[in-house]
């Protein structure tokens, strides 16, 4: 029996570039595209459960830092409790905005190319998917590195003192620095303890890498657009006959190219409406993060948590860069648009015509990009002034500790 493919499943969908953050964001009990309503009171039920669980933790953690004496521990703990306070505000922003998100999946969904081979050449969706699967999937897998190496150092030191060296009290010790109501240490509550706080580990780290996939998501799509009207643009062909009739149709072809670039720049708005929240957490949470990090790493650090330290520093400077170089990319995707609208040979057209170009490369010319919220348009050449608001974070914890 030769099994026949669906010939429409040869063809790339929005589906296959949301995947992957849809997953992560199912693994925590969010829907955000409401793809399976029948599942969705337990999602919300399991992202119920993880969100007060994780925020018991962080209130646990901000008391700790609050009445600890210890001011290099209370900065540790101070890390911890700022990558957690960002992830859960990032996953309540989304929530709070589901339609908005529901909204612009569907935007996305009716601009997306048809399941045709010629068409899906013109946008050229493999490349474009392509290209989004390999920063995700890189950005992805180095915060589950993260969280992996958080959530089993403790637990492989223990069972390697208890198992391998054979000690006959070997040390136990959970993953993230907290007060709890309970003692854990000797006795069985250390596992469930351990796992709980495995799961808050997660559950952090998972909010901040969906929500990020999901950006980088929805500019790979708008970049493919933009790259896609430029292109229509610089191969447009003007009718060879000067009659009237050949005239209006090249006015009907330009004002449809018009009309895809509105709706693209539209997506623009909805997405800047509705990750700026997320993405002002962002630099501000990393900001924190890198100067507390870079502040106990220049204090000295034991050989079993500079690994650790690390990886969180390099994770947040990572997020940041991604952020600012996909803004980059969106930037010069659509300035691009005038360039390409200045290499037709619009000298042809009629005066109608270079009227219309005239208001489309106007338009163009004022760049989109990424904005978190009102405070911050994001290019590449924030990364600089992220890393400068870092550094004088990091001058004032050093003067406070001094």
């Amino acid at each position: 029996v030769v099994k026949v493919k669906d010939p429409k499943r040869q063809y790339l969908t929005l589906e296959d570039f949301l995947r992957l953050p849809a997953n992560f964001y199912r693994s925590l009990g969010v829907d955000p595209f409401e793809t399976n309503k029948n599942t969705s009171i337990a999602l919300h039920l399991v992202f119920v459960a993880q969100l007060v669980g994780l925020s018991l933790a962080m209130s646990m953690q901000l008391e700790l830092v609050w009445i600890n004496e210890d001011f290099f521990q209370s900065m540790q703990v101070l890390g911890y409790s700022t990558f957690g306070i960002a992830g859960m505000l990032k996953a309540v922003t989304v929530q709070l905005r589901k339609d908005k998100m529901i909204s612009l999946v569907r935007q996305l969904r009716s601009c997306f190319p048809s399941p045709t081979e010629d068409e899906q050449k013109q946008y050229e969706v493999k490349f474009y998917l392509q290209r989004f699967n390999r920063f995700a999937k890189g950005f992805g897998g180095l915060y589950m590195a993260l969280v992996i190496t958080y959530d089993l150092a403790a637990i492989g030191q223990y069972a390697f003192q208890r198992w391998v060296l054979r000690l006959s009290n070997p040390t136990q010790s959970l993953p993230y620095t907290s007060p709890l109501p309970w003692e854990w240490r000797g006795s069985w509550r250390y596992y469930p303890t351990y796992l709980m706080q495995s799961i808050n580990g997660y559950t952090a780290t998972g909010y901040h890498i969906s929500a990020d996939i999901m950006i980088f998501a929805v500019v790979m799509q708008v970049i493919m657009h933009f790259d896609r009207l430029a292109k229509a643009l610089r191969e447009f062909k003007f009718s060879k006959n000067a009659k009237e009739g050949n005239e209006d149709q090249d006015l009907n072809n330009l004002r449809t190219l018009i009309a895809y670039h509105n709706q693209v720049l539209d997506l623009t708005d909805v997405m800047n409406e509705i990750f700026g929240i997320p993405l002002l957490l962002n630099f501000l949470a990393s900001s924190l993060l890198v100067c507390n990090v870079g502040f106990q790493l220049t204090l000295g650090f034991s050989s079993e948590h500079i690994g650790q330290q690390l990886m969180l520093l390099t994770s947040a400077l990572v997020e940041i860069y991604l952020i600012c170089f996909f803004s980059q990319m969106l930037i010069d995707a659509s300035e691009y648009v005038s360039f390409a609208a200045y290499e037709m040979n619009w000298t042809e057209a009629d005066c109608r015509f270079r009227k219309m170009m005239v208001l489309l490369c106007l338009r163009a010319q004022k760049p989109v990009c990424l904005k978190a919220t009102v405070f911050v348009d994001i290019s590449i050449g924030t990364m600089s002034i992220f890393l400068r608001v870092s550094y004088k974070f990091f001058c004032a914890i050093r003067s406070m500790y001094q």
